[in-house]
């Protein structure tokens, strides 16, 4: 089977354009849909693995995964099918960059990484509310619009928790530097296991650094499960500690231990923004607008309403508590 063509058109609507992003199962096209006039992205399933009834129907999985889902900061999916023996995603395609992008340039500053992980947490918080764990959260899976708003893409690997299963082998779907320890034992991902993520996230946009290092994949996860990352305070001192404090309790080894649920986090992150060193030292009457805005866009973010068309709550599976 041959790969589809730049300029083919996939369905008799979607043109498509150049790769703009490729990964082990699947490769991401710009293309235009030629019925409504307007650019999208198209994720098509590799070639050579699309008579793959596995690898089919996890990527089918995905597509069902990723329309269960709506809300202003997960990435849209339009429309699915199938041309010439392979299955497409449709879905919005942004302009702009990913946070890995911004990391790659060195650490962010406070108030981007507040607004970055205030919007992933009100996402993953409509996705858990419909019983889906992203599963994969990672600063190449933000993307940023024009504007920079923080939207969550490639509910991919997605999974209902009510129905998760080990894939062949015990292959454990995800990228390692981002997996929490409980994933790395064998247990089922669970909403906390996001919050992980989205912790190894924040330590990384703060520090510009990740907080395990290894050669390969396998010594990384051995790093994530024997220890514990250097405190975010030694790279960054200035840091005011109700942020540090919301970064590691997201990344400790139990997942019981961290928030209870995305919005959590997401309402800790934002009344961090309320706090400074000098603010904890003495009393103020002062009040900073920036502080205001983080308050006043975490408040607009977890109020926004997602629409689901899924129902579940919890893991199939949990780790000992």
């Amino acid at each position: 089977m041959e790969p589809l063509a730049e300029s083919q058109v996939v369905a008799g609507r979607y043109r498509l354009g150049v790769v703009v992003g490729r990964g082990g199962m699947a490769e991401v096209r710009t293309a235009e849909d030629l019925r409504l006039g307007r650019s999208v992205a198209v994720k098509l399933l590799r070639t050579e693995l699309a008579e793959q009834d596995g690898v089919r129907e996890r990527f089918e999985d995905e597509a069902r995964s990723a329309a269960k889902l709506s809300h202003p900061n997960a990435v849209s999916v339009f429309d699915t099918g199938e041309h010439e023996g392979v299955p497409y995603i449709v879905m919005e395609r942004l302009p702009g960059t990913t946070v890995a992008d911004l990391i790659a340039g060195g650490a962010l500053d406070v108030e981007t990484v507040r607004r970055i992980g205030i919007e992933v947490l009100a996402a993953l918080g409509a996705a858990h509310a419909a019983g889906l764990v992203h599963r994969d959260i990672k600063p190449a899976n933000v993307l940023l619009t024009p504007d920079g708003t923080a939207k969550v893409a490639d509910f991919g690997i997605a999974k209902s928790a009510e129905a998760q299963t080990h894939t062949a082998a015990g292959m454990l779907l995800g990228t390692a530097a981002y997996l929490p320890p409980e994933r790395l034992a064998g247990h089922p991902a669970m909403p906390e296991s996001d919050l992980y993520s989205v912790g190894v996230l924040l330590y990384e946009a703060v520090t510009g650094r990740l907080p395990f290092h290894g050669d390969t994949p396998l010594v990384v996860a051995s790093a994530i499960q024997r220890g514990t990352p250097r405190p975010v305070r030694e790279l960054r001192p200035d840091l005011d500690p109700g942020l540090v404090d919301v970064i590691e309790r997201a990344m400790l080894t139990n997942p019981y231990d961290r928030f209870r649920s995305a919005t959590d986090m997401a309402e800790a992150l934002g009344g961090a923004a309320a706090r400074s060193p000098e603010a904890d030292a003495a009393p103020t009457t002062r009040v900073d607008r920036g502080d205001l805005t983080t308050q006043r866009r975490a408040t607009e973010v977890l109020s926004a309403r997602p629409t689901a068309q899924a129902s579940g709550t919890g893991a199939s599976a949990s780790p000992p508590r």
